[in-house]
């Protein structure tokens, strides 16, 4: 039995998009006369036949919010995902999710697959940081959330917050990227890496690392607000771990050489918690105990940072609160501006941190570029 074409026969056969393909089909008075008539004749020579569930989709199109998501199989995106899900039902709507696995072309084609079928919400998280997929969807009309865009900075741009002189006010990244009709829903990174810096601040510490994570612009944010923080309590420079390769076995080298340069007591505040497990298996390792040599705080607060040993203290993310406020910005439920205001942070005090031992420390002025420090 021959297999039925499919729309995506047909795009592949004009050498278009799906999403062409089905608005010639639907009579989208934005195709033009010429496309459209060519797309109905292939349409027909091919014997294309629009399935029952596409109609039935297109008809309920009006209530559709698409939502591509990188993986489905994390903690924080399945809250995420719990948020928007039950936000839109609220009003109404239902989620139409596809997992991007982090790659571009597979964004591409969830937003071709929207497309074709009129949904007219989308909402992207942690996009791979390229802009061309929310201009295409913008120019597509769809109206467009991205939740945390980490988008590449430079690495030019993390010396200068260790080293230059940052300022005051928050840097505005991504604002030359001319996606003004886009609401973007950020956590307060600056914030979340202030908290865990007064935090341990006010356990007492004098000496503190920062593990920062890769070139993206959480990264980058978390790190000025450690900064931020030692300054404003008189405290600044210290030091900033660099790991090369910014993976897991990059950050355990740029840990375990830090550790062998430096004595109890130390205050460390990880990129997210991911970094600060692999700094309490380091610090185990080298016989560092926590958190009475050394106390660690994570952010974003995933769902196992409750059972690590010692469990680890964690700035949380109101993830739930993220995917609502998502839907709430493209259903336009009192939320005017384009600019959506960063979400706040909280921290969850757990075993990995406690009152600083009374050790000497190095002073804050030789704090320099010893084990990996940036």
């Amino acid at each position: 039995m021959a297999k039925p074409v499919t729309i995506r026969d047909v795009a592949a056969q004009l050498g278009v998009s799906i999403a062409t393909v089905s608005r010639a089909l639907s009579g989208d008075p934005a195709i033009s006369e010429l496309t459209t008539a060519a797309v109905r004749d292939a349409a027909r020579r091919m014997n294309y036949r629009p399935s029952a569930t596409a109609r039935a989709l297109r008809m309920k199109s009006s209530t559709l919010i698409g939502v591509i998501v990188p993986v489905m199989a994390d903690g924080y995106l399945c809250e995420l995902v719990f948020g928007i899900q039950n936000e839109a039902r609220t009003f109404g709507f239902k989620p139409l999710f596809f997992m991007s696995e982090g790659k571009e072309d597979l964004e591409a084609e969830a937003l071709e697959v929207f497309c074709s079928e009129q949904v007219k919400e989308l909402i992207v998280v942690s996009p791979t940081g390229k802009p061309q997929l929310l201009r295409k969807a913008v120019d597509n009309g769809l109206r467009v959330s991205v939740i945390n865009w980490d988008f590449e900075v430079q690495e030019a741009l993390f010396g200068d917050f260790h080293h230059g002189n940052v300022g005051k006010r928050k840097p505005s990244l991504g604002a030359r990227m001319g996606l003004q009709m886009v609401y973007r829903v950020e956590f307060d990174d600056v914030g979340a890496g202030a908290m865990a810096t007064r935090h341990l601040l006010d356990l007492g510490h004098r000496q503190f690392a920062h593990l920062r994570g890769p070139n993206v612009r959480s990264s980058l944010l978390r790190l000025l607000g450690y900064r931020r923080a030692l300054e404003a309590a008189g405290r600044w420079p210290q030091h900033v771990l660099t790991a090369e390769p910014a993976d897991e076995i990059g950050q355990e080298r740029a840990v375990a050489s830090f550790l062998k340069q430096v004595k109890p007591s130390l205050g460390v505040v990880a990129y997210d918690d991911q970094a600060a497990v692999v700094i309490l298996r380091v610090a185990d390792d080298l016989g560092w105990r926590v958190p009475q040599d050394l106390s660690v705080v994570g952010i974003n607060d995933i769902q196992f940072s409750s059972y690590t040993k010692p469990a680890l203290t964690s700035v949380a993310q109101p993830t739930r609160e993220l995917g609502a406020l998502a839907v709430r910005a493209l259903l336009g439920t009192g939320l005017a501006a384009r600019g959506i205001p960063p979400l706040g942070e909280s921290l969850v005090v757990r075993m990995s941190t406690a009152t600083a031992a009374a050790a000497p420390a190095a002073s804050a002025g030789a704090a320099g570029d010893a084990g990996g420090a940036l």
